[in-house]
């Protein structure tokens, strides 16, 4: 559990003949961790003569899928899908072999890809369709002030006539007054950013003239070809026109459904198929090859070794030798070896970077410390609440389908839960438990820990809590040094802190009377002082071994050790935070209550109505639903003040302390998140964490839309 998991590393020498059943097995069970055969004499195995069909019928069954995705429902979207997402789609597969899984995709893209890729053709030509005429009514809507015969334009024998959207029209206004165009023009928008809506109409011995101008003008011409009858006319046609196409594109959609009902299923179970033989191909690259066998080399974990090696054994019947020793060195990849409850916060760790092989991997310690460092910064039970309700929520009902907001949801909530126990004990459910906090009038009890008062107590707290944890991480960082006999770099990098730190914690408090210490133990205190200090500048680790270096710097590590430790205190700093804020909020809701509650109704409410009905009759037109509803709000509250100035007062001020404290439960658990990992990273992984390892990667199948549901043997 300190440990990632234990590894073996593997080469398996495999006959040719039954190479691609002990790949199924191998990928189906994805026990191996597969890494280049390293092999001098053996060359690197090519693909299979597959491959390039492999890779086709992969392509071409995915367009197909593509095609029938256009008849895939749609979910209801908003809140209700949000909190119950539908399950993902899995079809059924049967474990097959390589050539029962071509022979299948041949049959099938004989038998129905025609028919699918021309449903996706119509589908497109009426998609395509719909879109040009929809331009065009947008286009003819421009035009519809108006009154000419939209047939007329184009090009004929002698005259030109063309509509579109211009930015300068200085030009053609010259040729106009010149006799050299007719032009009829709108504009929309205002100053720098004017839009002409242009006709403009010339001879064709003009045409230079004009099509200079038009460039000057940035000129875009409309695409209204084969249109007739005035832009009125046009708009009506092109409604109909497009009414007809959407219901001819809604016919031909059922039929893609129907195709898709039919065909859909067993061209996912296929694609996944061909996805994971194209994945077999892949691997081959890492292989080595001789004249009848291959050579695989890996890494498996050793828990499962004896599974491996039973699979490897059937499905090689025989023709395939395994030889496996203890994995050793910093290549060796990484499996995480952690209890259930602990593996969301194992993410933190990959965050940072993956632990090397050997080495302490600190999910066990860190996990703990973020909870309770979580709790102890938020430090609200009320808050507490929020966010382990925000973590339920992305646990059991947004994440059900998604691993990223499921992990996520698993941490907050039981962040959350700490919140909830520290906020109990500092006396704090949506800000302290004062006469300023409307819940006191309900639940009243002596804190055990106020940070409002006793905030000297909780800084040393944190403090002691902060120098443990250093403690702790120069111990687990003595253990590597240790293990892999770095003696220089321990007695440089630890011994040197087992030593300064006790000593001169005591002469300190020694010299600022804060106890008092028999000469003797301040004398011995002196002297392992100054045996820390020499064994901190590195030459005693140097003498012992030259690898270790010299610590020219030292001097700064101890301002950097005692920046470490002070960085703690943050623990206070945020407490205290979220505390203020939340009491500034309660404050403020009393101070709005105690000015209003005085005032007339009248006073306090017209202006809410005079404010609101100024703001919708600016928004009405822009249909803004923002500025709309927060001008209807200011409407009806005014309205209800009117009526009755206390239940006015009373839906504000609720509105208020629920926005707030809900911004502030937000705003400071981003802060506690982050300043609580940043001590693990920062203050703590620093003292010992090697990191820079190798993630495990298995070979294994990959299955986007299906599931096997048998994992017998291969069928042939």
């Amino acid at each position: 559990m300190l440990f990632p998991a234990k590894m073996a590393e593997v080469e398996i020498l495999v006959h040719d003949s039954v190479k691609y059943d002990v790949l199924h097995a191998m990928q189906r069970r994805g026990f191996i961790h597969v890494v280049h055969h390293g092999i001098n004499l053996a060359a690197d195995a090519a693909p299979s003569s597959y491959v390039g069909k492999i890779v086709d019928f992969s392509f071409r069954i995915s367009k197909l899928m593509s095609i029938l995705d256009i008849a895939r429902k749609k979910g209801e979207g908003g809140l209700k899908e949000l909190l119950n997402p539908p399950a993902p789609e899995r079809y059924e597969a049967m474990p097959r072999g390589r050539d029962e899984i071509i022979h299948d995709a041949v049959e099938t893209l004989q038998r129905i890809e025609k028919e699918i890729l021309s449903l996706g053709a119509e589908w497109e030509k009426l998609n395509n369709e719909i879109e040009r005429k929809k331009k065009q009514l947008r286009e003819a809507d421009m035009l519809q002030g108006l009154d000419f015969d939209l047939s007329h334009l184009g090009e004929g024998p002698y005259v030109a006539v063309y509509a579109g959207m211009a930015k300068d029209i200085s030009q053609l206004l010259k040729l106009f007054q010149e006799g050299k165009v007719a032009l009829w023009y709108t504009s929309m928008g205002k100053r720098k950013s004017i839009t002409h809506i242009i006709v403009v109409a010339y001879h064709l011995k003009d045409r230079k003239d004009v099509e200079s101008a038009l460039r000057f003008s940035s000129f875009s011409e409309f695409e209204l070809q084969g249109l007739r009858g005035k832009p009125v006319e046009a708009i009506a046609s092109l409604k109909k026109e497009i009414s007809s196409l959407e219901a001819r594109r809604k016919e031909h959609i059922e039929r893609i459904a129907r195709a898709r009902k039919r065909y859909y299923a067993h061209l996912s179970v296929l694609y996944d198929d061909l996805e994971n033989e194209k994945i077999k191909e892949d691997y081959h690259s890492r292989f080595g090859k001789t004249e009848a066998t291959t050579v695989i080399r890996g890494y498996i974990p050793k828990k499962r070794l004896d599974e491996a090696v039973k699979e490897i054994k059937k499905a090689s019947k025989g023709l395939a030798v395994v030889r496996w020793k203890d994995a050793e060195g910093d290549d060796t990849p990484v499996v995480f070896n952690n209890p259930k409850f602990l593996r969301p916060f194992q993410a933190f760790v990959e965050m940072y970077s993956t632990p090397k092989y050997g080495y302490i991997e600190p999910t066990v310690i860190i996990a703990p410390l973020f909870i309770a460092y979580f709790g102890l910064t938020l430090g609200d039970a009320g808050y507490g609440f929020i966010i382990a309700l925000l973590g339920y929520l992305l646990w059991q009902r947004i994440g059900k389908y998604d691993w990223t907001n499921r992990t996520l949801g698993k941490i907050l909530f039981i962040s959350g839960i700490s919140a909830i126990i520290f906020g109990i004990i500092q006396g704090s459910i949506f800000g302290p438990l004062d006469s300023n906090n409307p819940i006191s009038q309900y639940i009243q009890y002596e804190p055990l820990l106020d940070p409002m008062k006793n905030a000297v107590y909780l800084l040393t707290i944190a403090l002691i809590v902060g120098i443990a944890q250093i403690s702790l991480g120069l111990i687990l960082g003595a253990y590597h040094h240790i293990k892999y006999k770095n003696y220089g770099d321990f007695l440089t990098s630890e011994l040197s802190w087992f030593l300064l730190l006790p000593s001169g914690g005591l002469l300190i408090g020694h010299m600022f009377d804060w106890w008092s210490v028999e000469p003797q133990i301040v004398t011995l205190s002196w002297i392992v002082l100054a045996i820390g200090l020499v064994l901190l500048s590195g030459v005693p680790g140097h003498l012992l071994n030259r690898d270790s270096a010299i610590n020219a710097m030292a001097f700064f590590d101890i301002t950097g050790m005692v920046g470490d430790w002070l960085s703690y205190s943050r623990l206070l700093a945020l407490d205290l935070g979220t505390s203020g804020i939340a009491l500034t909020i309660n404050l403020f809701a009393g101070i709005m209550f105690t000015m209003i509650v005085g005032a007339g109704s009248l006073v306090c409410c017209m202006p809410l109505l005079v404010i609101g009905v100024a703001l919708f009759a600016m928004v009405a037109r822009k249909r803004d639903r923002n500025k709309t509803g927060i001008a209807l709000f200011l409407l009806i509250l005014g309205a209800i003040g009117l009526v009755n100035i206390q239940a006015a007062l009373w839906l504000f001020i609720g509105i208020y302390l629920v926005a707030a404290h809900i911004g502030n439960a937000l705003l400071q658990s981003l802060g506690s998140l982050v300043h609580s990992l940043r001590l693990q990273y920062v203050e703590f992984f620093s003292k010992f964490y090697e990191g820079d390892g190798v993630k495990f990667e298995p070979f294994r199948e990959i299955r986007k839309y299906s599931r096997i549901v048998d994992t017998g043997g291969v069928k042939k």
